[in-house]
């Protein structure tokens, strides 16, 4: 099984050469980090700097936490979520009783 540490939430350049991106990543402590970075005229009006870099980290013990509620707020339903993780070719089991 593959298990995926980091992946690009969004990354692209605009026409008028700006550039935006944002990484979620699990990193070796465990820990949730979104780090994001900005390049452009439109940061430099907001910032006073062409570039700007952020980062945002939920401590492992709170990772949990998150993940219930982003379930919680992404799906109405037990088949909307077992699709998406289809989707993803997440691996899970389910078991039912009639």
């Amino acid at each position: 099984m593959i298990h995926v540490k980091k992946i690009i939430i969004y990354d692209y350049k605009t026409k008028e050469n700006e550039t935006h991106s944002l990484i979620a990543e699990i990193n070796d402590n465990g820990d949730l980090v979104l780090s994001g970075y900005d390049f452009g005229q439109s940061v430099k009006e907001f910032f006073g700097d062409y570039d700007h870099e952020y980062w945002l980290t939920v401590k492992s013990e709170n990772i949990p936490e998150v993940l219930l509620h982003l379930i919680k707020e992404s799906f109405k339903s037990d088949t909307e979520f077992r699709e998406w993780l289809e989707k993803k070719n997440i691996q899970f089991k389910f078991y039912s009783y009639t």
